[in-house]
């Protein structure tokens, strides 16, 4: 890609720098000149004249003037259709029933109190939850219910003739004597000796039916069933409820009944019953639909319309056959056609049409330094090495370089142009050896180094900066972009001898790093715009507006400040001194609604 922008360049094929910044230029003018135009009164009411003579109505309106007749007329239709409404049987029996005393009637007694507590009652009795608890109680019945199967259960046990005998057993001698012989009874072995006659009415007892109902009348439990059918049965909340599910009329003892009786006493009201009546009548219904109709609507403004004397003077209009050119629409559409050939219209359609101006639909200018003041803005340009600035709070030069950074001393502003000047003169600084760490050293050379870590940065969009220098292989002239860590820096340009390296530095160093795509045959004499894309994961470099190289970033999401540095590598004539970067503009573009 090299060689074929070298070969384009020489035959003059990639634009001029003058001529780009000219386009940038001209751009600007005409989207001033087009806000100018934007906010001028002038386009103000031509957009508002063109709306009005455009649209659809105003053609409409424009045709039927020129072509009006009475018979054919808005007004003609008009008073046909008034005269159809009122000949409809519907309307004609609205009418008629407004006008009745029947209607009056209902409209004086709709605001009645008995009225407003009839309507209170029908919503609460015919509440879905009012008839399912009437339902409820109606429905109840004693028969069948736990009650009526407790109280039975209970009656049958009192009849059960094993209870009756178990009770008679208990009264026995002969259990009293079970009880005393009765080990499982009373714990305790007894000598039956000399006891003959009450062992032998012991071993008799457990032989006899009586002990064995008394047995099956403990394993059932039944003894303890019916005392706690008895409690449960005597219980007053027991009684009560059984009474209220035997009484037929219980419904008559609920708060809902006095409800019910209110509402069906007051149904049977005469003024209820008719208001009721006339509510539900074919006439009523008939009422309440054109009341809320659109033909009633339509009728009542047509009679409006056609009694106003506008509507006679319009009829008047109609006869004249040169109507239009007594119209305000005339009027409007001749002074729309003298704004259309002005100078002002006629040059706001061109720039509308214009293609160039799509840029500002699409890019938003998030940083735009031209240098325009005689000092470095320090608001957003640290004149210090970013790393050295952070970690040792001194810029400091790397082992590999000749000169100490010497901060604004080296940079100077004249005719809006920024220039990183690179001296023959002697300093004190420090460089860092990476086997010692920062060591002092005395320099032959001073220059200079721009950073915008501390406040701008961006993830994604286009950085680019017109600048000029000598290409040659001991002064290097960069412009790079670095994140959060000094590598990967991304080299939007590095000038060599008669060249410049553009791309990616993973880490200088390591034996790994990828090397620089070289661009040769540029007139260093000149000024460039170099330019990268920083769009997703895709890196883009161009010179002048055309492509000289694509790479992959993988690290896409990361924020990138700008960098700009003058340093030397190889030992110079005072007569190759002083040098000068100088830096026309920078810009950084980003795409609408994307991060910065």
């Amino acid at each position: 890609m090299s060689l074929s922008f070298r070969l384009r360049y020489l035959l003059g094929l990639i634009p001029k720098t003058q001529k780009i910044d000219s386009a940038w230029t001209e751009l600007f003018k005409m989207r001033d000149e087009l806000h100018f135009i934007e906010a001028s009164a002038e386009l103000a009411r031509y957009n508002e004249l063109k709306l009005i003579v455009q649209s659809d109505d105003f053609q409409v309106k424009k045709r039927e003037i020129k072509n009006l007749n009475l018979k054919s007329s808005d007004e003609n239709h008009l008073l046909s259709e008034l005269a159809t409404l009122e000949k409809l049987k519907p309307i004609k029996d609205y009418f008629r029933f407004i006008q009745s005393s029947d209607f009056e009637t209902v409209n004086l007694f709709a605001k009645s109190p008995e009225l407003a507590r009839f309507m209170e009652l029908e919503h609460i009795v015919q509440s879905v939850d009012f008839i399912e608890r009437k339902t409820e109680t109606e429905r109840l019945r004693y028969k069948g219910s736990a009650e009526y199967f407790k109280r039975h259960e209970y009656q049958s046990l009192q009849r059960n003739s094993r209870l009756k005998r178990y009770y008679k057993t208990l009264k026995s001698d002969d259990y009293h004597l079970f009880l005393k012989f009765d080990p499982a009874v009373n714990g305790d072995l007894v000598d039956f000796k000399g006891e003959d006659l009450k062992v032998k009415t012991y071993r008799n007892f457990l032989k006899s039916a009586a002990y064995k109902n008394m047995l099956i009348v403990e394993k059932h439990d039944l003894s303890n069933k019916v005392e706690q059918l008895k409690i449960e049965t005597g219980s007053a909340h027991f009684l009560e409820y059984e009474a209220y599910l035997m009484n037929k009329e219980r419904y008559k003892t609920t708060s809902d009944y006095k409800v019910f009786e209110e509402y069906t006493n007051l149904s049977k009201n005469d003024e209820i019953r008719f208001y009721r009546k006339c509510i539900n009548s074919s006439i009523y219904a008939n009422y309440k639909e054109i009341a809320a109709s659109a033909a009633l609507a339509r009728l009542l403004e047509l009679r409006i319309k056609i009694g106003n004397p506008e509507f006679i003077q319009r009829v008047e209009f109609l006869k004249n056959k040169k109507r239009f050119e007594l119209t305000a629409e005339f009027r409007l559409e001749k002074e729309l056609g003298e704004l259309e050939k002005s100078t002002l219209i006629t040059t706001y359609h061109k720039l509308k049409k214009s293609s160039e101006l799509s840029f500002f639909d699409q890019w938003d200018i998030v940083l735009d330094e031209n240098f325009s003041e005689p000092h470095l803005s320090t608001k957003l340009w640290e004149p210090e090495n970013y790393w050295g600035a952070k970690i040792a709070g001194f810029s400091f030069s790397q082992a590999a370089e000749l000169q100490a950074y010497s901060g604004v001393k080296n940079i100077e502003i004249k005719n809006q142009v920024l220039s990183i000047v690179t001296k023959a003169e002697k300093l004190e600084g420090k460089v860092w050896d990476p086997a010692i760490g920062l060591i002092p050293k005395n320099f032959e050379y001073s220059s200079a180094i721009l950073n915008t870590g501390n406040s701008f940065k961006f993830k994604e969009g286009v950085i680019e900066a017109k600048v000029k220098f000598r290409a040659e292989a001991a002064i290097t002239s960069a412009f790079s972009l670095t994140g959060y860590e000094p590598f990967p820096q991304i080299d939007v340009f590095r000038s060599g001898h008669n060249r410049v390296g553009i791309g990616i530095i993973e880490q200088p160093g390591n034996g790994t790093a990828k090397k620089l795509v070289q661009i040769k045959g540029l007139n260093f004499s000149d000024f460039h715009i170099y330019r990268l894309e920083v769009l997703n994961n895709s890196l883009v470099w161009k010179i002048n507006n055309h492509v000289v190289h694509r790479e992959q970033f993988t690290t896409n999401s990361v924020e990138l400040f700008l960098n700009f540095v003058g340093s030397i590598h190889k030992p110079l004539s005072s007569d190759a001194l002083p040098h000068y970067f100088e830096i026309d503009w920078v810009r950084c573009l980003k795409r609408k609604n994307s991060e910065v």
